[in-house]
């Protein structure tokens, strides 16, 4: 069942206490900001592509790599930037976690002020979750991206699971699975709404402002951290639908 209220994903600052959420976007959108403008680092990888295309069209790889290594492509400034851009996908995901926790805690009517302690105590569990399936799992969507359209809508109990139910992650998989049963296509099309709407504005935002300006850094970032919480509130709401309106 998609939803009743279709734009409900986008009320971000719709929380008793409107003032964190603000507060979350703002340094959502500070971070992103600062990334956009001025990255830590070399973002420009332009040299690698020309450096892959020159050795599969040379006559040897071995005799071109022996001529031109990889390190005279690929600078420290560059691995700088891409440990840099890792740090901020996973600030952004904790900053994501952290409404998530703040929203279901207002739609069960927890107090907020517990909110911090809840987040705190279980978030643990799944950074450790991530580092252990990070490699195993960009090695898979490697070779089967699409593979996603149906593991990320399995696993979108996983994070309610170990914050509210305090399960191990590792647990949390095969519960996850179970409890979206009937949900998941459900949340693929929700997801995939919140994809064409940021495609569609990122493609508008980059024909009316110039290329690489601040006000277009300015409106890129905002829309980056907006579309984080978006994607988690939606995480919360359909996790509350899973777990407590499907009970009634």
């Amino acid at each position: 069942m998609i939803l009743s209220k279709p734009f409900e994903s986008y009320k971000i600052d719709s929380l008793s206490k409107r003032w964190a959420a603000v507060l979350l976007l703002l340094f959502a959108w500070g971070v992103s900001f600062y990334i956009l403008l001025s990255p830590p680092g070399d973002p420009d990888f332009s040299q690698i592509m020309y450096w892959y295309e020159d050795m599969f069209e040379a006559d040897s790889f071995t005799d071109y790599y022996s001529a031109h290594p990889f390190t005279d492509v690929f600078t420290t400034a560059n691995l700088v930037y891409l440990m840099a851009f890792c740090a901020y996908l996973a600030l952004m995901h904790l900053l994501g976690f952290f409404y998530f926790v703040l929203f279901t805690c207002d739609k069960r009517n927890i107090s907020l002020k517990k909110a911090p302690s809840i987040y705190f105590s279980r978030i643990w569990w799944l950074i450790l979750f991530s580092a252990v399936i990070c490699v195993p799992s960009l090695l898979v969507l490697s070779y089967l991206p699409y593979v996603v359209i149906f593991l990320l809508p399995a696993c979108y109990a996983i994070p309610g699971l170990v914050f509210f139910e305090k399960r191990d992650p590792f647990t949390s998989i095969v519960e996850s699975f179970r409890k979206t049963r009937g949900h998941k296509l459900s949340i693929f099309a929700e997801l995939t709404v919140v994809s064409m709407i940021y495609t569609v504005i990122h493609f508008v935002i980059y024909k009316i402002l110039n290329d690489g300006s601040i006000g277009q850094s300015m409106v890129e970032s905002f829309l980056r951290a907006y579309l984080i919480l978006v994607i988690f509130r939606n995480l919360g709401l359909r996790y509350h639908m899973i777990t407590v309106l499907d009970r009634n």
